[in-house]
């Protein structure tokens, strides 16, 4: 279970007599995620989730609360930090920044479908469309410095295959940002994994967890997607009806530019890379600590996704 801030049942009644929530009936921690501490909270008003950031200090929260209120002024179901009797939207608890949002309907995908990915497709470049008017346009945290000194620290752990990948993606990604760093750019979600998702049967009924959004390129946030909801795991490979679906509804709503279509391979690569180096950096750095280490995703899947990827990419305009 990914809860690395343990409360107990005083702590949770302290934090919920703070709220307009009624009285606190039951709270249990929630398994799944790998970079903050999450928990259900059923309350006598109803039922809501309380997140802790693990890694991110205070004064970095406010922005990605920020995102989250565009969207859901524009009409997305997104959670929104719930304000409590003092008027604030973001506490400290255990030393940790800390926020609770109201719990929607609907479940996590266990895996993805046709419906599913059209949808997402959809859903997806309206987010992109919708974000392009938030006024503050962060950069990444997992940026160009990051992803430079992940991979220099992360070499002596590799084999020489591995090794090799990540070097010359490395340098293409270098190569790719000379030629193309002037792709549009917008709100992104930056982690828009299915289990990001919930869906009432195959509906989408909310998108969640928007810790990783920044202002950066909009086909890298659609290659993050694509690379999740329409790949084979096991091979890294693109199941082509749930890739055709997406895109189409995606370009349907939102039609790329020339330049973003040539660059789409790229994307693809850069963003399938992004990926491995993340559970590369949090796996390596989970070894030494065995229940952390349970806790993480298998970096192998991103791997076989890139591997994949450099192989072989479907032009868009053969949709």
């Amino acid at each position: 279970m990914a809860v690395y801030t343990s409360l107990t049942d005083s702590d949770m009644r302290a934090l919920v007599a703070d709220y307009y929530l009624g009285e606190l009936v039951s709270f249990q921690g929630i398994s799944g995620g790998v970079e903050n501490t999450n928990y259900f909270l059923t309350t006598s008003t109803g039922k809501y989730v309380l997140t802790l950031f693990e890694e991110f200090e205070f004064d970095e929260v406010p922005y990605f609360l920020d995102v989250v209120a565009h969207l859901k002024h524009k009409g997305f179901n997104v959670p929104a930090a719930l304000i409590d009797i003092h008027g604030e939207r973001l506490r400290v608890v255990k030393g940790r920044p800390a926020i609770i949002v109201d719990c929607f309907p609907g479940e996590g995908l266990e895996q993805t479908s046709v419906k599913t990915c059209r949808q997402m497709g959809s859903a997806l470049a309206k987010l992109h469309i919708a974000g392009e008017d938030f006024p503050e346009q962060r950069e990444s945290h997992r940026g160009m410095a990051w992803w430079h000194a992940t991979s220099a620290s992360l070499l002596p752990e590799l084999d020489s295959k591995q090794a090799e990948l990540l070097q010359s993606q490395i340098a293409a990604f270098d190569d790719f940002i000379v030629e193309y760093d002037a792709l549009p750019k917008t709100t992104i979600h930056g982690d828009l994994f299915y289990n990001n998702t919930l869906f009432d049967g195959e509906n989408l009924s909310a998108i969640i967890d928007f810790y990783n959004a920044c202002y950066s390129w909009v086909m890298y946030d659609l290659a993050i997607v694509v690379n999740d909801w329409c790949s084979d795991l096991s091979t890294g490979e693109l199941d082509m009806d749930k890739y055709r679906a997406l895109m189409k509804a995606y370009c349907y709503e939102r039609e790329p530019n020339a330049d973003e279509i040539t660059a789409w391979p790229h994307m693809l690569r850069i963003a399938a890379l992004r990926f491995w180096l993340s559970r590369l950096e949090a796996w390596h750095g989970a070894k030494h600590d065995p229940e952390r280490l349970a806790q993480q995703h298998d970096p192998q899947e991103f791997q076989r996704i890139l591997e994949a990827r450099v192989r072989f990419v479907p032009a868009i305009t053969e949709l």
